[in-house]
């Protein structure tokens, strides 16, 4: 065997091994990716921050990440059922040509932008009045 053949060996070898480092390194941060960014839960309250919501040319970005929360039109759900903590959500439209919707809280229809706050107590009811909602 000569040294040619022994260096493209270990080269190979080295490329291989970046490789397999590379793969495992991008599933595990996948999975950080598909939470919802900057959320606290604090004694069953949740806490989130607001992140981007729009793009760049000023429309919606609709995405759906582990830990967010789908307000379905039409449908009515209750603070502290569920996986609906009371706190602070920044209300996100469904639908990406929709940059303000309608919310009922507490028994008011009151209309939302794209990115808003929301401010949910315990035992409130709040549903999508307009179309879906994302709280994060």
């Amino acid at each position: 065997m000569s040294w040619s053949e022994i260096a493209f060996i270990c080269t190979a070898a080295v490329l291989l091994i970046v490789v397999v480092c590379f793969v495992i390194y991008t599933k595990k941060h996948k999975n950080e990716r598909e939470h919802a960014d900057k959320v606290d839960v604090i004694d069953g309250v949740r806490y989130t921050k607001n992140a981007q919501v729009l793009d760049e040319g000023g429309r919606p970005m609709v995405s759906l990440k582990q830990g967010d929360i789908l307000l379905e039109r039409g449908k009515v759900y209750t603070v502290g059922k569920g996986n609906l903590f009371a706190g602070k959500y920044t209300a996100l439209s469904g639908e990406e040509n929709c940059l303000s919707f309608n919310l009922r809280l507490g028994g008011l229809v009151k209309e939302y932008k794209h990115g808003s706050v929301v401010v949910l107590s315990e035992g409130d009811k709040i549903s999508a009045v307009s179309c879906n909602v994302v709280l994060r």
